[in-house]
């Protein structure tokens, strides 16, 4: 993917600066300590800014696919090319760098996509449908 060198650099400060938050409260050098986890946050927001800026533009053709498939069901082989039909447009693994989550469920939820999912008594592969698109904030 186009981000994932930036992605991984991403969640590597957010782990240091997380390890920075924990050793405060053992260590007497707490200001070097915030010094330190200030210049980090500021480096980790660069990287940020970079990784989101073609959100929009991402955003804008995901739609257009997803509007194709509004109000049909989705089994797992199509919910499976469209997450990474959306993964490819956005270039990154995770819809929000920091949180874990980089499903079909996660991706749709930062774009505000309204669907409803019914489980299938066949398989354990719940089916997808896509009701609406909703109002879409920049996060």
């Amino acid at each position: 993917m186009k981000f994932e060198k930036l992605e991984k650099t991403i969640n590597k400060l957010d782990a240091d600066i997380e390890a920075l938050r924990r050793v405060k409260h053992y260590l007497s050098n707490v200001d070097e300590i915030n010094e330190i986890s200030d210049l980090l946050n500021k480096e980790r927001q660069v990287y940020a800014d970079e990784l989101y800026l073609e959100d929009a533009i991402a955003y804008n053709e995901c739609c257009e696919k997803i509007k194709e498939l509004l109000d049909k069901e989705l089994t797992q082989n199509q919910q499976i090319e469209l997450l990474e039909f959306i993964k490819e447009q956005h270039g990154r693994k995770s819809p929000n760098v920091s949180k874990k989550s980089h499903g079909l469920n996660a991706w749709l939820k930062f774009l505000d996509i309204e669907c409803k999912w019914i489980e299938n008594l066949e398989t354990d592969w719940s089916i997808l449908i896509i009701t609406g698109i909703g109002v879409h904030n920049q996060k």
